[in-house]
């Protein structure tokens, strides 16, 4: 009987540090697994926004230099979009169709 308030005590503390494991320690981890996530989206975000940029300038400055013309980013910008086009239209070419009831 000696021991009971250590007992108790550790018995109480062992609860909390279970209900604590329970609620808060996976909140943390959501919590981080969310933040890392925005992080990753926001880099991957900034480094296409770059490379884009890159490609168009790069672009540029070939047109300008092969053919000594004013309107380089135009049509850099032209070449740009129908390479977005053609990806666009493969991509809606090979996608899947759901079957509707007057199909079936």
């Amino acid at each position: 009987m000696e021991d009971f308030p250590t007992r108790v005590a550790d018995f109480l503390e062992s609860l909390a540090t279970r209900i604590r494991e329970m609620t808060v320690d996976r909140v943390a981890r959501v919590i981080k697994l969310v933040t890392l996530g925005l992080l990753a989206i926001t880099l991957v975000t900034i480094s296409l926004i770059f490379l884009l940029v890159g490609i168009f300038r790069i672009l540029e400055e070939l047109i300008f230099k092969a053919c000594d013309c004013s309107q380089a980013m135009e049509i850099s910008y032209g070449a740009v979009a129908g390479l977005f086009v053609l990806a666009g239209a493969l991509l809606w070419s090979r996608r899947t169709r759901s079957k509707t009831e007057d199909e079936a």
